[in-house]
């Protein structure tokens, strides 16, 4: 069995949050999304 972090949410910790959510805001990323915003659907 996994003793650790599976590596797709290692990778998820290395991203800065308010970085991408400034690359969100800058390319209109969540318009007409709904309830599923980017990050949610990146995570």
């Amino acid at each position: 069995m996994n003793r650790g972090k599976y590596v797709f949410a290692q990778v998820l910790s290395l991203v800065n949050r308010y970085e991408f959510q400034k690359c969100v805001d800058r390319y209109n990323g969540d318009h007409a999304t709904g309830k599923l915003n980017c990050w949610n659907q990146f995570a």
